[in-house]
């Protein structure tokens, strides 16, 4: 879909497009369509060209982020996808008290990273946090959350930008946060995030996250492609175990299945399609439904259009 005005923005950016890639190697599921043009900004100043060039064309875009919460229909999408993981990575410690230190991670960062970093200078309260892929942005943008612990518990203030390119920091007090969810403005883009962290013990930040990664390790299908839970879990009983009670667990469509470690997981056993993960995902959302009287809800981001 290369176009007069799409070579335009190419010459005029340091950054990289490309065109119609699929978006089957840039999720964690393997699956999805084709998306019109996928971005990597280099700096502030690509990102601010490529929404005005999509300003102009009137062209749809969202932030790609890893992939790892993200179910892509066979059909593709249509419009931009933008990636930050080239030049908005990156993490530094802004102060340091006798109790506190205050770091700054950019939004095209790694997660995995950033507990890293908290653990190497002895931070404490990312530990949650071990072994959940994805960026920083995109654990900021679902309020990514995991053993008694969510990205705002910690999160200072958010560094953005709106659609017209201008750059805004905002307090944790402005933000609205909630069980995996960040309220933004339609087509804000989350450029990274300053967190509070407390002074702790280097030894003592390690023994807690190798105990969270050796619980994930024991109940979660870390060997196949998935996205993570699919579905929120109810207030009262965690979506895993619902599945699991309407004897679903293990349930396959082709290549798709209800993960026999954990149930709120749907892996990719090779060739699998999003229709075919979408069909198993509604299936267990009828049949808990049905025989729980619970609603369950998607935790997933689902875009894109079936073929």
């Amino acid at each position: 879909m290369m176009t007069a005005n799409s070579i335009k923005l190419a010459e005029e950016i340091k950054g990289e497009i490309l065109y119609s890639v699929r978006l089957s190697q840039y999720t964690s599921f393997g699956v999805g369509g084709p998306v019109d043009f996928l971005v990597f900004p280099a700096d502030l100043e690509d990102l601010q060209k490529t929404l005005r060039w999509c300003r102009q064309q009137k062209l749809a875009y969202f932030v790609l982020g890893n992939g790892t919460n993200l179910l892509v229909r066979d059909g593709g999408v249509r419009g931009m996808a933008i990636s930050l993981s080239r030049g908005f990575g990156g993490i530094s410690e802004l102060e340091r008290g006798e109790k506190e230190g205050l770091i700054l991670a950019g939004a095209g960062e790694s997660l995995g990273r950033l507990v890293e970093f908290s653990r190497e200078n002895a931070l404490a309260g990312m530990e949650w946090a071990a072994g959940i892929p994805g960026t920083v942005g995109g654990a900021l943008f679902m309020n990514a959350g995991a053993f008694r612990g969510e990205m705002k518990d910690d999160l200072q203030s958010l560094q953005l930008m709106d659609p017209e390119g201008d750059v805004v920091e905002k307090g944790k007090e402005e933000l609205s946060f909630s069980y995996r969810v960040l309220e933004l403005k339609k087509g804000w883009i989350i450029l990274g995030g300053k967190f509070r962290l407390q002074i702790g013990n280097g030894q003592a930040i390690r023994s807690r996250m190798e105990e969270i990664l050796q619980k994930r390790a024991a109940k979660q299908p870390l060997h196949l492609p998935s996205a993570g839970s699919i579905f929120r879990n109810p207030s009262r009983v965690a979506a895993g175990k619902l599945i699991e009670g309407v004897g679903l667990k293990g349930t396959r469509l082709r290549d798709a299945q209800i993960s026999e470690k954990h149930a709120n997981f749907i892996v990719n056993l090779g060739k699998a399609r999003a229709r075919d993960i979408l069909t198993l995902a509604e299936w267990a959302k009828e049949k808990v439904f049905e025989e729980k009287g619970v609603k369950l809800e998607m935790e997933i981001q689902v875009i894109g259009e079936d073929e």
